[in-house]
């Protein structure tokens, strides 16, 4: 009896053939990767293929003379893979060191049928082919894209949500993408890793993009139908026919809402299905076939492309992080290594790629990507961090949090819509609309058959097309006013709230917004004698755009009431801790933070260190310099600002928040939008206290001495016009939160992911309450608007078809061009928004880049070891006092 090797070998100059079914035709794949361990432990092999279908895999190395030599490694490694022997320490080794090419990350659970093809791209391995790579651009390809739009689809996804991945462009066919990338952000080996690791989510993760059949088959029927009815006779049945045929589900849903004694779009369908029929005339149907399909697959990839761009910056993830050493040496390792509690360094002009909490390093951290909050904001020891936000100057070590999908941004980003937005009740009001438009454009169709035996105006007047362009209108005002109030600081948990909440006019507040917090104010402006008061407080506010944030206005405030002289500015630069400027004379002014001092080594005069060891809303940099966890307590916008002239000390101004109630001027501004709108407190004080509270920011209806159930039924008395105003994140405020039309939660963005509430203001306070409210009803007035052009072109069709001659095709186009009116509005819309925000984001970074490089050439205080609090919104090459007044 003949017995078959359970190993057959072939070695060549360039390869080594193995055909073994025990090692490749294992589905596990257990067997395949540790022979792939092995195999690429030997540096001169560049790839190995597999396939698992004929049980056979080849090893591929480069031509060479010492190719005997090669056989003996692999033949080496190899065996010891196979040995049932304890692993000796200098295996054990070798294993640690495989553990770097990734092995584990590789996908191996395609189609059996699909050949696996393993590379080197650097030091990793990978099933993505390298085809080219220059220093910013690569091109990989892949067997299992071939012919799979589905993946393409996740593929774009991925892609766009990796950090430095500027474009790219996929190719089905030859089962390719091409990628462009920053090469400070990313390098081709992080980026091969990634994708490899995002396998599982391409194959069986989001929902691919809609099927294009019907719109294939709708050309294809368009170029038959019009050969049929204008060259070719002969094939005019055949039109019919494939026109009868693709109108059939039409024919077939309208007699089902027919037998439940409805009408509507069907109905519609089919009764222009069965003027074509008697016509014998296809070509006409077709071009509406087409159009109906067209808008709607434009409509679907503006959203597509418009949403990766819009929320890229939420949903852009790390690849790498620079993980501190105890001995301090920064090891560059890949996201996913990272553990809670690793302290990792991040340097100027880089991403965050953690939440966590600054324990060294002061910096300056732009995070208007995340919360809308404009201008940098100070870091130093203690304080929270976020991941996507952005170092404009200084460094940083934090100690990690959450990485990945577990942060804040990966949390919003989940949330964020990828194509089609759903439940909004803004499309199912379209569809209820277009619906109870098809009973009178039928009435009007059949009155006008009787009267004029004439099919061709009848046929204009059922051809209009009442659904597409309310549809796209829902769908793409959705996703620009979403991005909008993103990008504003508001986050749209249910984007069907953007529909709900222009039919409300009932503000509920509840005790959790703290309707006593007051504004920020100067308390004090301490000076060391050099200069007055005034050019202090002066110097310190012409560093901000006058609007820029609380401490902004504050200080425009005071300058105002005391008069004091704000001088002109040139050459703003904004550091880590203060903000560097010129004035008139060419002296350099420095507005600092406390810490910028501390790291500085500045020294104090004995007039300003006395009056802040007097002072209640002073943090003393010199005498309290290891107090981190003080610093980080005190309220960012109340530290104080620090006012240096050629680097001496002229002055100090500190902050209170004792001035006007926030809630008041809120509450004014909104009343002055909508004269109707009501204002109710609820409050679980009681009930005197609860109306002086209410009293005092204008609210004359007040609830006290509530629970939260108390609370949750005083809304339901309310009506559904009710929005509830309150910490979303807290389990008090559930019942609140169903009982309201819309809710909307001011707890904040270190909450957001335990937020409840339809709608989370990102930023702290109620003024963007005041946003909220133009961005629904803008949303409100563009549907409206779309309304009125699609019905204004629809009955142009109408009327042309009853009194202009008008037949089919005519009104259908009419009707056509309101839609393309409708969907070039929001493609303007969305554009100019991306533009925005993206401009800006690139004005950012490329600032950050160049005051890096400018304060390496400069003698400055080094600015790596110093914090700000002073933000900065534009490069401003000179303000003036004029401009300043103009912004109030």
């Amino acid at each position: 009896m003949s017995t078959q090797p359970v190993v057959r070998i072939a070695p060549g100059s360039e390869g080594v053939s193995i055909w073994s079914s025990a090692l490749f035709g294992d589905p596990s794949g257990s067997h395949i990767r540790e022979f792939l361990a092995r195999v690429f432990s030997v540096k001169e092999v560049a790839t190995v293929e597999i396939r698992r279908t004929k049980s056979f895999g080849r090893v591929r190395y480069e031509k060479s003379p010492n190719a005997p030599e090669i056989w003996l490694r692999l033949s080496h490694v190899l065996r010891r893979a196979g040995a049932s022997q304890p692993a000796s320490e200098s295996a054990i080794a070798d294993d640690a060191g495989l553990e770097s090419l990734g092995v584990d990350n590789l996908y191996l659970d395609g189609p059996p049928i699909l050949p696996i093809r393993i590379n080197r791209v650097g030091a990793a391995l990978s099933t993505w082919r390298l085809r080219f790579q220059n220093g910013h651009r690569v091109r990989l390809t892949h067997p299992f894209l071939r012919n799979r739009n589905d993946v393409a689809y996740r593929l774009e996804e991925e892609l766009a949500a990796i950090l430095g991945v500027e474009a790219f462009r996929t190719n089905v066919l030859t089962s390719s993408v091409a990628i462009r990338f920053d090469p400070r952000m990313l390098n081709a080996e992080r980026l091969v890793r990634q994708l490899e690791k995002s396998w599982p989510r391409l194959v069986e993760g989001l929902d691919g993009p809609p099927s294009a059949k019907r719109f294939v088959a709708a050309g294809g029927l368009l170029g038959l139908a019009f050969t049929g009815q204008y060259v070719v006779p002969a094939l005019r049945p055949l039109a019919v026919l494939g026109v009868a045929l693709y109108g059939l589900p039409n024919v077939i849903n309208g007699a089902k809402q027919l037998a439940r004694w409805q009408v509507g779009l069907p109905a519609l369908y089919s009764a222009g299905l069965a003027f074509m029929l008697f016509s014998g005339l296809p070509f006409n149907s077709t071009v509406m076939a087409v159009l109906m399909q067209f808008w709607p697959r434009l409509a679907q990839q503006t959203m597509t492309r418009s949403q990766r761009r819009l929320f890229a910056l939420h949903r852009r993830r790390a690849t790498w992080a620079r993980v501190v050493q105890d001995d301090g040496l920064e090891i560059e390792v890949d996201i996913d290594a990272l553990r809670t509690g690793d302290e990792i360094a991040v340097h100027e002009g880089e991403t965050i790629p953690v939440d966590g909490v600054v324990t060294e390093g002061l910096a300056a951290v732009d995070e208007e990507t995340l919360t809308g909050a404009a201008g940098a904001m100070d870091k130093a020891p203690g304080d929270i961090v976020y991941a996507t936000t952005f170092v404009r100057d200084g460094r940083l070590t934090i100690r990690v949090e959450k990485v990945g999908f577990d942060t804040v941004a990966g949390y919003i980003g989940a949330l964020l819509p990828r194509s089609k937005i759903y439940n909004l009740p803004s499309s199912a009001e379209a569809e209820r609309i277009a619906n109870a438009n098809a009973k009178p454009a039928l009435a009007l169709a059949g009155i006008n058959l009787l009267a004029t035996r004439l099919a061709r105006p009848s046929q204009a007047i059922i051809r209009p097309d009442y659904a597409t362009a309310p549809r796209l209108s829902a769908q793409l005002a959705a996703l620009h006013d979403l991005g909008d109030g993103l990008h504003r600081g508001i986050l749209f948990r249910d984007p069907a709230a953007l529909d709900r909440l222009p039919a409300t006019d009932i503000y509920v507040f509840d005790d959790a917004v703290a309707l006593e917090r007051r504004q920020i104010e100067v308390a004090e402006v301490i000076t060391a004698g050099i200069v007055s008061a005034d050019a202090v407080l002066g110097y310190a506010t012409a560093a901000f755009p006058a609007s820029q944030n609380e401490r902004a206005r504050a200080l425009l405030a005071q300058s105002i009431k005391q008069y004091a002289p704000i001088p002109g500015i040139g050459k703003r630069e904004r550091r880590a801790g203060a903000i560097h400027y010129r004035d008139s004379d060419d002296r350099l002014l420095e507005v600092a933070a406390p810490a910028y001092i501390a790291a500085a080594g500045v020294t104090v005069p004995s007039l300003i260190a006395e009056a802040l060891a007097a002072s209640p809303y002073a943090w003393d940099p010199q005498s309290d310099r290891g107090d981190n966890e003080s610093y980080s307590r005190m309220e960012p916008f109340l530290r104080p600002l620090w006012i240096l002239r050629d680097g001496e000390v002229l002055g100090v101004v500190t902050f209170r928040r004792q001035g006007e109630q926030e809630a008041r001027e809120v509450i004014a501004a909104l009343k002055a939008r909508n004269k109707r709108a009501g204002f109710v407190y609820i409050s679980s004080h009681a009930q005197a206290t609860a109306e002086a509270i209410a009293a005092r920011i204008g609210i004359s209806t007040v609830f006290g001495d509530l629970e939260p159930t108390g609370k949750a039924g005083v809304l339901r008395k309310l009506g559904r016009r009710t929005m509830w105003i309150g910490d979303g994140a807290s389990l008090e405020a559930i019942a609140c939160i169903e009982a309201s039309t819309v809710s909307i939660s001011i707890a904040g963005v270190s909450t957001a992911p335990l937020d409840k509430a339809d709608i989370v203001l990102l930023q702290p306070g109620l003024h963007n309450l005041v946003q909220l409210r133009r961005i629904g009803r803008s949303h409100r007035a563009r549907l409206v608007a779309d309304y009125r052009v699609v019905y204004a072109a629809n009955l142009l069709g109408v009327a042309g078809g009853i009194w202009a001659g008008f037949g089919s095709l005519e009104a259908a186009l009419t009707s056509n061009i309101g839609t393309g009116y409708v969907y070039m509005g929001h493609w303007k819309r969305l554009h100019d928004l991306i533009s925005r925000v993206e401009t800006r984001r690139a004005k950012l970074i490329a600032l950050a880049r160049e005051e890096s490089d400018h304060a390496a050439e400069t003698s400055y205080a080094d600015s790596s070891d110093v914090e700000e609090y002073v933000a900065y919104r534009e490069p401003d090459t000179s303000t003036k006092i004029g401009s300043e007044l103009e912004g109030v």
